[in-house]
């Protein structure tokens, strides 16, 4: 499996809208690609990597219609994909339904990287899931007791991307 991690960053990176640089520099790439890997079970991720494989190597409208094509519209890719998204954006793993299971035709393993979570429950993989969701980097906020900013940094207006505080453009 270790050959897909790439395409899992890539496929992440198309997902979520950050850069494989960004997510990696996260620190959690790795146990992501591992909990997408051993939770889900059967040749789910072996289908999922080699589908995006094919999508990925694609350009402009031929790449979105064969995302469109291929994962969104798929009963087998798309939930995994949702999860995958809810794990970046918001550091928790959503195991996949027993209905999906049963949609597919696969039998939901025994096994949870978490123990005590059952097929369709959620779970926070790691404390640093939550520090690096990537929902506040995205408001240009920091989680709550997390990356503190200093004392007073709440009287500063944020600032978005090539923007400073008095809203001219840098």
């Amino acid at each position: 499996m270790k050959k897909y991690k790439s395409i899992f960053l890539n496929l992440s990176s198309e997902l979520t809208g950050y850069s494989t640089l960004e997510l990696e520099g996260t620190g959690l790439a790795d146990q992501y690609f591992s909990i997408v890997c051993k939770d889900i079970g059967g040749d789910v991720p072996k289908t999922l990597f080699s589908t995006a494989a094919e999508v990925l190597v694609l350009e402009g409208d031929a790449r979105s219609k064969a995302i469109h094509d291929k994962i969104i519209t798929s009963d087998l890719l798309w939930p995994v994909c949702q999860s995958i998204v809810f794990l970046w954006y918001q550091g928790v793993w959503n195991r996949m339904t027993p209905a999906w299971y049963q949609s597919i035709e696969l039998k939901a393993p025994n096994s949870s990287p978490i123990k005590n979570v059952a097929p369709g429950g959620s779970f926070v993989p790691s404390a640093a899931a939550y520090t690096e969701q990537l929902s506040y980097r995205g408001a240009g906020a920091h989680p709550p007791g997390a990356h503190p900013t200093g004392f007073g940094s709440w009287g500063l207006l944020p600032v978005f991307g090539d923007f400073t505080n008095d809203k001219t453009e840098a």
